[in-house]
């Protein structure tokens, strides 16, 4: 995937928490829940000049009041969405909060006067006159209002702008495993078919040539496996067992009597069980390379699966002759195996290797996530 695929797949993914014509919508009508709630309880409330008023009239009243703050809100909203970036930078948040402070104060004044006068005593007010009576505690909650609408405003914006980077940062990670995964898969099926080739060409060159032929007919079938597990991103245990077995069938026609396959399955709905792909071929190829290629002593494989407490466990014992020396591999199958176990299921999955005189071990473990 190149980078402009990763970029394209990142505006897909990444999504806003709402609309701009839901933000728009509700920033207005968030000031207008506040001005007929405020005419409400002045309606009911004793104390209140505004006591026994009628109600939807008293609504209406600071509906008119409070539109200089739902238009504010939704102009803030409008510029937050538009220029998220800029209008968070410290010198553009100072600046706007001015300007609303600047325009929006005085006509939310002005127009508090002028409906509240006409409310009150149906005329329109003398806008001198009336000046000179506003309080400075008037104003001061006034500017308190729009504020309050800016930084709300505001707030939203930076939780919006941080929930993208969060977005950003997940779908990079998400991005760089799949790619990692998709690495070390591609490794794994050149890494088979290069193993699943030279046990053919000993066939080929052995006495007996009609096992080669049908040593490539079982390789077919593997072959169909591999290619199509690259299509999946889990399959089942039950899969994975199976393929085990078709690749450990086509080995004993390479070895014959040689090679013996001790098996010990736990009575379980192994279908059920999510898999990564190709998971237990990288360990059941290094026990034939390293525990059976190196001589030509009987040999005896022992392949163990169960779950315990939660976890499964693939574990699988080849034989160390003593005084034979092992062929060194490269490490590919033990060391992309804890990569993708590390991908898929974090510290929750693990490879152990015991290196024991007699013998080798090693076993996967990861969780049985079918429950």
């Amino acid at each position: 995937m190149n980078n402009l695929d990763e970029s394209t797949v990142a505006e897909k993914l990444i999504v806003e928490p709402v609309s701009l014509s839901a933000l728009i919508s509700f920033s207005f009508l968030i000031w207008m829940f506040v001005a007929v709630t405020h005419a409400i309880a002045g309606a009911l409330d004793s104390s209140s000049v505004h006591f026994g008023q009628p109600q939807a009239m008293l609504a209406l009243e600071y509906c008119l009041v409070f539109l200089p703050l739902s238009l504010l809100n939704c102009l803030l909203a409008l510029l937050f969405w538009r220029k998220l970036d800029v209008m968070l930078q410290a010198k553009s948040l100072a600046l706007v909060a001015f300007l609303s402070c600047l325009v929006f104060l005085p006509i939310l004044t002005v127009n508090k006067i002028y409906i509240t006068t006409y409310f009150d005593r149906g005329v329109w007010a003398d806008l001198s006159q009336e000046w000179e009576r506003v309080s400075q505690f008037i104003l001061w909650v006034d500017l308190c209002l729009v504020l309050l609408a800016f930084s709300t405003q505001a707030g939203f914006a930076a939780w919006r702008r941080a929930r993208a980077k969060e977005q950003e940062i997940e779908l990079s990670r998400s991005l760089g495993l799949e790619l990692r995964l998709h690495l070390l898969q591609g490794q794994l099926k050149p890494h088979f078919l290069f193993n699943a080739l030279n046990s053919i060409t000993a066939l080929v060159r052995g006495e007996d040539r009609s096992l080669a032929g049908k040593a490539l007919h079982q390789l077919n079938g593997l072959l169909r496996y591999v290619v199509n597990s690259g299509k999946y991103e889990w399959l089942s245990v039950a899969d994975e067992l199976g393929f085990v077995r078709d690749y450990l069938d086509m080995q004993k026609l390479r070895f014959g009597n040689r090679l013996q396959i001790e098996w010990e399955i736990q009575d379980r709905a192994w279908d059920k069980i999510p898999c990564a792909p190709l998971l237990f071929q990288p360990l059941v190829e290094n026990a034939i390379h390293h525990g059976v290629e190196n001589h030509q002593e009987n040999c005896v494989i022992e392949i163990y699966l169960y779950v315990r407490l939660g976890l499964v466990h693939f574990r699988i014992v080849n034989p160390k002759l003593s005084g034979k020396e092992g062929r060194h591999g490269h490490g590919l199958g033990l060391s992309s195996t804890r990569e993708r176990l590390d991908i898929f299921f974090g510290r929750e999955a693990s490879v152990n290797t015991q290196c024991l005189p007699d013998r080798f071990v090693a076993e996967i473990i990861f969780p049985d996530d079918s429950q």
